[in-house]
């Protein structure tokens, strides 16, 4: 008998699916996709992973599973203001620590992924399916299915949220000076510009969230435009292989779960990728949710009743909402042309640069 029903198989569905299924319980987890392939390749699809989501990868026997030329360790980030002077920089030594995070190939993990969900008895991936609620009785369902759930809409779970009216173009870039190992990001009036260091010292990953699409500019326009964002910090750059962009949303559903059922990741919750939390908050969720299982277990409830679905929203949704707004106000204040929004973060920036016990918690915060 199944226990679990998973609908969604991206980062964060596999991951939980897999980790419920380590602790015993019989998942199956449904999918529209192919089975995720071998990278033969660097893609430019990249999610910055945090000590905390290692932690948890390394647990479920993911991380190792992934080639070390797909996770790349940064240990130092700049952040910058593109239109200003204000400058703060972190250093993984100053904070004590190995590495500040990794930059990690999407496509590379969710291989890995899928490579150890193979290797669970009690964990069925049905690939190229469709969940039928109707043919499925399971005493939980777990909507794992994106910003546009399908599961959220069955159950009517309301959201709040609006469009950012920004695209973010991502691509891979080479440069002419090493990287470092340094994540770099630059605020502009229209949307901040990251480059995020890859295992090649002259190749970058670029995210660029932008009020005006950048996909739609000749690639020679676009370099131009790389190269005076970048302020020439990288030197010479070239695009490899193609740009790609997607609509930026922020959304908060009210309810992560009904009698039954829960949202994990994106189904719950979305925010901008400028500090690049969305893969880590979703991450927790799954971590969260199958402790919770776990306790339920423990006192012989089933893990459906909504009791014990619960104690996860309760634990995770002030933590996403809090997340939520930190982001929504730096878009604020780094996309404002104002005097007065440009002298707060210059000042701002430079204040936390100056304070070591602020920039550890600033680096606590997107660790955990």
């Amino acid at each position: 008998m199944t226990d679990i029903a998973v609908v969604g198989a991206g980062v964060v569905g596999l991951a939980f699916a897999l980790a419920a299924a380590r602790q015993g319980f019989a998942v199956e987890l449904f999918d529209k996709k192919h089975r995720p392939e071998k990278l033969l390749e660097a893609s430019s699809n990249v999610l910055a992973i945090n000590s905390s989501s290692r932690r948890f990868l390394q647990e479920e026997g993911v991380w190792n599973l992934i080639q070390k030329t797909y996770k790349t360790p940064y240990s130092s980030m700049i952040v910058k203001d593109g239109t200003g002077m204000g400058v703060i920089s972190f250093s993984a030594a100053d904070m004590d620590l190995d590495e500040l995070g990794f930059i990690v190939d999407q496509k590379a993990l969710l291989f890995a992924l899928a490579k150890a969900a193979d290797d669970q008895t009690n964990l069925r991936v049905n690939w190229k399916t469709d969940f039928d609620s109707a043919s499925v009785t399971v005493p939980l369902v777990v909507g794992s299915d994106g910003v546009h759930s399908n599961i959220r809409k069955q159950l009517r779970l309301q959201t709040i949220g609006f469009d950012y009216q920004q695209t973010a173009t991502v691509c891979l870039a080479k440069v002419s000076k090493p990287h470092g190992n340094c994540a770099r990001q630059w605020f502009l009036n229209s949307g901040p510009v990251a480059f995020l260091p890859l295992s090649d010292q002259l190749r970058v990953a670029v995210i660029w969230s932008s009020s005006s699409s950048k996909t739609s500019l000749g690639e020679t326009r676009f370099l131009e435009e790389l190269y005076r964002a970048s302020e020439g910090e990288l030197g010479c750059i070239s695009i490899i292989g193609s740009r790609f962009e997607f609509p930026l949303r922020q959304q908060q559903a009210l309810q992560y779960v009904r009698e039954g059922f829960a949202l994990l990741g994106d189904a719950a919750h979305s925010v901008h990728p400028l500090a690049g939390q969305g893969a880590n908050l979703g991450l927790s969720d799954a971590s969260v949710l199958v402790a919770a299982l776990c306790a339920a277990r423990v006192e012989g409830l089933q893990p459906g009743e909504l009791s014990v679905l619960k104690r996860y929203e309760k634990q995770r949704r002030p933590d996403n909402y809090l997340t939520a707004l930190a982001m929504e106000g730096f878009h604020r204040v780094f996309t404002s042309s104002s005097l007065w929004s440009r002298l707060l973060r210059n000042h701002g920036l430079r204040f936390v640069g100056r304070h070591s016990a602020l920039k550890k918690l600033a680096v606590g915060f997107a660790s955990n």
